[in-house]
């Protein structure tokens, strides 16, 4: 019998391994069927029994129904020891019409081989927003509106677009909207804030949205529709932390439609297409060159408008007797605005042939939606004066004023090519004469230091106030602390309390009468007498009913005693004065009164550092006399190397460095005198006289820097740059920065004295001022560049510059620096300098050709 049994157990567990074969791995949707709520988000999971999902299954699109996966997981059991595993594919169904969805049957690709998925079939009814029985169409709100009455083709207008829901379910999240529109050109929707509003008689909770958009053609536009996912609270778990559950639910608008209006038929010639607000400008640099120098004519048009049909700057036209480059067209939008931005537009013309030219008229016609008609922008035409090239010779500034004249054999310029860098710009506006007379004075200046950082000193200049008043006013709260005295008393009740009580009846209300004194001072009592009722009251005020009780008690014994005709029991009151006086908390310091306006110690007062500025100058003609007398007499180069020793004892005064220019202009060294004038205007940019002479300069040398240009001509900002030197800006800055402190200084002391009280607002504007002040100082300083720095060096004659500090090698690399250039020293070597040019190459030059801005002008 034994036989057959063991052939038995043999079959079943053959048969039940290959049961677990068949069901070890299988692929399926869960759910398979049920019900799904139209545009809502349905869960919807696949899984992998057994097996591993080879790549994400292809579904294929579904007719009705969008599928989202959102993420895997996976998850292991172990049941009677058999142990499975499954992957879970986790999707997001959202059903878009009623009626019967499918999920039809697929092939997927696993880590046991192919899979046949089975189908799933799905019948879609009406969502409802939880358990209220409201669909969401009755919850969630999800519109586009537009304010403007009128939208011309090409205006710039603003839609809103407003999602959310009532405000009763708890508005959880808003999905990014999903917005394409084709028929209008739009940066997007942009989000906005959220706020309360009420729609249809019920209030929401919406977040509002709004998109700049243009249409460049006329019409009905039709804009589709925006959806985005929405999720609600509906409702809370019925556990200790009452999680909230959330349900979402894909909320789509109505598509929205635009009628855009075509541009009245009026157009000027000149309107090219622009529509919203523009503004045009035109300049040209410079209005007087001479033949082969270039002039550049700039148009820069800006504003609002329909940027993206492409408008741009007018066309214009210039005389054939100029050689045109290709213009450079620069054009700047804002980030989050397509709609705002500028273009500008650089055209460089060399002119062939001296004459006057008429660069415009132009006009630029625009339709301007808001006041629904074309405007024109009228530039009137500029004059360029074209004069004969003039040769650079040393006789070029005369006795008699008159500029040397031009070679009338020179060669036809028309067939040549021209340097467009600045080097060589002939920059003079007026035509030129004598060059200025010596002066005698002498101006006391400042070199400028290294620039500092402004954000620690106003960082110390607004902190060192706050807390100087924080410490006086720390030690203030401690001396006039109201609780000093209370303090006091509760240690003088301590000390009565130790006190052995005394045995007769004398001693005995002595010993009564000093622990009501030091209790009526510890509750503060202003009554000579106060009555256990008072005490009670002022007990329970302090801590509570137990306190008060046995303080009313020790009170009312000590009254029995001192003024009954029975004392009582001794004892028993200093059993009950222990017990309450073990009760009494401790009156300890507030920090809190350190904020009192009582804290504030009124003697305090801080001086305000005067504000020194060292223009003094003093005349002393007669130092000056001896070079001035040689320069007079025509001997130029004596007076230039007296004045360049003069410069050499005293760097700072700016008139030794302007008449050694002098001098040296009329010994034919154009580039050292544009040298030292240049040091010179660093040190005193107000000066005329300079001014002057370094536009001659500019005409016979080919020194040239647009900054120092910019600041001689008054240029733009450059006009109030120029009123101080870079020295100066820094001294204010510091100055500023100092006065910042003082202001905020008297602006607290201002609020704790009473009839200064009502000036505390106009210093801290002051103070606001001064703190401003600091940093447009700074500003001034930095629109120097390398003529603000203390360290820079003029080369003051062209050279070659050498990669060793030698002439006898003669193959070595080499190129040439222009004079005017301005470099920086990195070392000396005998008689040599290595430089470093602006754009970074290094080099050697002989110490001759350099010449320090700041300084002893003179390195020998």
């Amino acid at each position: 019998m034994r036989f057959p049994l063991f052939k038995l157990l043999l079959s079943l567990l053959a048969a039940s391994s290959c049961v677990s074969i068949i069901w070890a791995q299988s692929v399926y949707w869960s759910p398979s069927s049920g019900t799904l709520q139209q545009g809502k988000a349905n869960s919807i999971d696949l899984f992998f029994d057994s097996c591993q999902p080879d790549g994400e299954p292809e579904i294929p699109q579904l007719n009705g129904m969008e599928l989202r996966f959102r993420g895997q997981s996976s998850s292991t059991n172990i049941i009677n020891g058999r142990r499975s595993s499954k992957v879970i594919l986790n999707y997001q169904a959202i059903p878009l019409r009623l009626g019967t969805v499918t999920l039809p049957s697929i092939r997927v690709q696993t880590s046991e081989g192919e899979m046949q998925v089975p189908p799933a079939r799905f019948e879609v009814v009406e969502a409802t927003v939880g358990n209220t029985g409201m669909s969401p169409d009755e919850v969630f709100v999800s519109i586009f509106q537009n304010r403007d009455e009128k939208i011309y083709a090409g205006e710039v207008f603003e839609l809103e677009y407003i999602a959310g829901a009532k405000e009763e379910y708890q508005l959880a999240d808003l999905s990014v909207p999903q917005w394409n529109p084709t028929e209008i050109v739009t940066s997007g929707l942009v989000d906005g804030q959220v706020s309360r509003v009420n729609y249809q008689g019920a209030p929401y909770l919406v977040k509002l949205y709004n998109a700049k958009a243009i249409a460049t053609t006329p019409g009905i536009k039709q804009l589709p529709a925006a959806s985005q996912e929405a999720t609600v609270v509906i409702g809370r778990r019925r556990n200790i932390f009452q999680e909230a559950v959330y349900d979402s639910f894909t909320i789509e608008s109505e598509p929205f439609a635009l009628e855009i209006l075509p541009l009245p038929e009026d157009a000027p010639a000149s309107f090219k297409g622009a529509v919203g607000q523009f503004e045009l400008e035109s300049r040209v640099v410079p209005e007087q060159v001479q033949v082969g120098e270039p002039v550049t004519w700039t148009l820069e048009l800006s504003g609002t408008g329909n940027w993206p049909a492409g408008i741009g700057v007018p066309a214009r036209s210039v005389s054939s007797r100029f050689k045109a480059i290709q213009p450079e067209v620069k054009k700047e939008f804002s980030e989050d605005n397509i709609f705002v931005g500028s273009q500008s537009e650089d055209i460089v013309l060399i002119p062939t042939e001296t004459g006057t030219f008429e660069f415009g008229p132009l006009d630029y016609t625009y339709f301007d939606p808001k006041e629904e008609r074309y405007k024109t922008i009228s530039i009137p035409s500029k004059t360029v004066t074209v004069t004969p090239a003039v040769s650079r010779s040393p006789n070029a500034a005369s006795p008699s004023g008159e500029a040397g004249a031009p070679d009338q054999d020179a060669p036809e310029l028309a067939g040549q090519s021209y340097d467009l860098e600045p080097s060589g710009q002939n920059t003079f506006q007026k035509p030129p004469q004598l060059l200025k007379d010596p002066l005698n004075s002498r101006t006391a200046a400042q070199a400028p230091g290294a620039p500092k950082p402004l954000l620690l000193p106003t960082a110390i200049a607004v902190s060192a106030p706050l807390a100087a008043w924080f410490v006086l006013a720390l030690l203030r709260s401690v001396v006039i602390d109201p609780r000093k005295k209370q303090r006091q008393a509760l240690r003088d009740l301590r000390k009565v309390s130790k006190a052995p009580l005394p045995s007769d009846l004398p001693a005995l209300k002595r010993h009564h009468a000093k622990w009501r004194d030091a209790a009526s001072r510890y509750f503060d009592l202003e009554a000579q007498e106060p009555t256990p009722i008072e005490i009670y009251r002022t007990a329970e005020k302090l801590r509570n009913a137990e306190f008060a009780q046995n303080w009313k008690q020790a009170w009312e014994l000590s009254d029995q005693l001192l003024f009954g005709v029975n004392p009582g029991d001794p004892e028993e009151w200093n059993r009950v004065q222990k017990l309450a006086l073990g009760m009494c908390p401790g009156k300890h310091y507030n920090p809190k009164g350190v904020f009192r306006a009582r804290a504030w110690l009124p003697a305090f007062a801080l001086a305000l550092l005067s504000l020194a500025l060292s223009n003094e100058s003093s005349a002393q003609e007669d130092a000056a006399s001896a070079p001035a007398d040689l320069y007079s007499e025509g001997n130029f180069a004596a007076a230039a190397e007296k004045w360049v020793a003069a410069a050499n004892e005293e760097p700072n005064v700016f008139e030794h460095r302007y008449n050694a220019g002098l001098a040296f202009a009329q010994t034919g060294d154009w580039a050292r005198a544009w040298g030292y004038w240049t040091s010179a205007f660093c040190l005193n940019p107000q000066s005329e006289e300079l001014a002057w002479n370094l536009r001659i300069a500019h005409q016979n040398t080919s020194a040239y820097d647009p900054i120092l240009q910019s600041l001689v001509e008054s240029e733009g900002l450059y006009r109030i740059v120029r009123l101080r030197s870079p020295a100066q800006w820094l001294q204010h800055s510091s100055q500023a920065i100092w006065l910042l402190g003082g202001l905020l200084t008297l602006a607290i002391l201002a609020l704790y004295l009473r009839p200064a009280r009502r000036l505390s607002p106009y210093f801290l504007l002051f103070a606001v001022i001064a703190g401003l002040s600091a940093y447009f100082c700074q500003w001034a300083h930095s629109k120097y560049e390398s003529l603000g720095e203390a360290d820079s060096i003029l080369v003051v004659a062209a050279s070659p510059l050498l990669s060793i500090p030698t002439d006898l090698q003669a193959e070595q690399v080499s190129s040439t620096v222009s004079e005017g250039t301005i470099v920086k020293q990195e070392r000396s070597f005998l008689k040599w300098v290595k430089i470093q040019l602006p754009n970074g190459e290094s080099g050697w030059l002989r110490q001759e050709k350099l010449m320090p801005l700041y300084g002893k002008p003179s390195q020998g």
